[in-house]
């Protein structure tokens, strides 16, 4: 049996741990939320280049700035849409890289806090349990 002491160590670094565990899941959380404006942005900006496609070379095109609508050429117009499309493409790919950092973060902090265990049988002790880590707690009245 441990000693209350150690228990409230083993309990004080498990809460760390968890702490820990629960800011990479917030993080992995906001990076979705970046990743889907990003992912809804780069739809519509590829929506905006296939209707630049399809417009002849005098067309008219309009940029909104503002409350204003201002005239611009369309060679313009379509380097700008794919200027964006670039930039939000890679953003995406940071994006997936820093989300599957994160993944790899989180998953060894569970493996961390889920091996702070033993695998001894509590019913059998001395015997080894199959791939079972068991976690000895103590309940005092």
């Amino acid at each position: 049996m441990a000693s209350p002491a150690a228990l409230r160590e083993l309990q004080r670094e498990l809460e760390t741990k968890a702490d820990d565990l629960n800011k990479i899941q917030k993080d992995i959380s906001k990076n979705h939320q970046v990743r889907k404006k990003y992912t809804i942005q780069l739809g519509e900006n590829e929506l905006v280049l296939k209707e630049l496609d399809l417009l002849s070379e005098d067309a008219n095109v309009y940029k909104l700035i503002g409350p204003v609508l201002v005239k611009q050429d369309l060679a313009e117009a379509n380097a700008n849409v794919r200027k964006r499309i670039e930039y939000m493409s890679a953003e995406l790919k940071r994006l997936d890289t820093t989300l599957q950092d994160l993944e790899d973060k989180q998953n060894s902090k569970r493996d961390a806090v889920c091996l702070k265990g033993t695998t001894e049988d509590p019913i059998t002790p001395g015997r080894e349990s199959q791939g079972i880590v068991y976690f000895h707690t103590s309940v005092r009245a």
